[in-house]
């Protein structure tokens, strides 16, 4: 007896149960936390099943490795919240309520992305790329956002909130990769620092951060095309202490894109990364910065 829709998407959130993994560091050095919400890498066969794609297709706007590339801050001293479930299953960098008008009862005016179907609960790799043989609805949507979505924003808040009462601020880093090449076919800078144009940290940390960068000899500019994601938008409250600035990493650095295999500038990225985080967080101890 073929199983319906509803068992397959059970079966699935028991392949990906916990949602994330927590990664503490042994002593929590100063008010960082990093985050990686698209690094998800496990695709249950129920799900894989629905879909009319290949694993490998599926995989295509996965951030692939970028938490094992950011792991280092965990000995380096800060925290690192990594999703399990991948992006095109759940996007927990999308408001909660972007879902196409189809699925919500009552008016609704659901964002560009959910009506194009890239919304909390992606129904399309791209516009023109669908990923399910069949449509969703609300009711798996739900299941998705209750057993998922919420318990990895809940994570990210309470880590939040522990920095605050730690060290009275806190800086999330969320961490993505982008792809090589513009759709013009140029390359993109190989560091592209998000903070909403300005509104999600203040100045001296996006230039502190950049100049870090920049000083190990990578390219980087800011904002343009990613400004940063609903992480950076609904966290980054300066006024409040708390900022939040969004990294991507250039795929063409590290990455094979026909085999999804590191290629071979990953150890030297890697290296690179470990450097870049330790100073980051060392910079961010109040005691550090004062003496410099």
């Amino acid at each position: 007896m073929s199983k319906t829709a509803l068992e397959q998407e059970l079966e699935s959130l028991r392949v990906l149960s916990p949602a994330f993994t927590l990664s503490q560091p042994a002593q929590w050095r100063a008010g960082l936390i990093f985050s990686s919400p698209h690094s998800g890498h496990i695709y249950p066969q129920s799900f894989i099943d629905r879909s009319g794609l290949s694993v490998a297709q599926l995989r295509r706007n996965e951030d692939i490795f970028i938490h094992k590339l950011f792991s280092p801050c965990v000995t380096a001293g800060a925290p690192l919240l990594a999703a399990r479930f991948p992006r095109c299953y759940v996007d927990v960098n999308r408001g909660e309520d972007e879902l196409p008008s189809a699925w919500v009862k009552g008016p609704s005016k659901p964002s560009v992305r959910a009506q194009a179907g890239l919304g909390v609960i992606p129904t399309h790799m791209s516009e023109s790329v669908e990923i399910y043989r069949r449509p969703l609805n609300l009711e798996i949507a739900e299941l998705r956002l209750e057993h998922l979505y919420r318990p990895y924003h809940q994570a990210l808040q309470d880590l939040i909130d522990d920095s605050v009462s730690r060290f009275g601020q806190a800086l999330l880093i969320d961490c993505h990769s982008m792809p090589g090449f513009s759709p013009m076919g140029a390359r993109r800078p190989d560091i592209i620092l998000g903070d909403r144009f300005g509104k999600s940290c203040h100045p001296d940390t996006l230039a502190r951060i950049q100049g870090i960068f920049r000083s190990a000899g990578y390219t980087v500019s800011t904002n343009y095309p990613y400004a940063g994601g609903f992480v950076t938008t609904h966290y980054g409250r300066p006024e409040t202490g708390v900022e939040a600035l969004q990294i991507e990493i250039n795929r063409d650095l590290y990455l094979n894109p026909v085999t999804l295999a590191p290629k071979r500038g990953y150890d030297r990225l890697a290296n690179d990364l470990a450097r870049i985080i330790q100073t980051i967080i060392y910079q961010s101890i109040p005691d550090s910065r004062a003496a410099q």
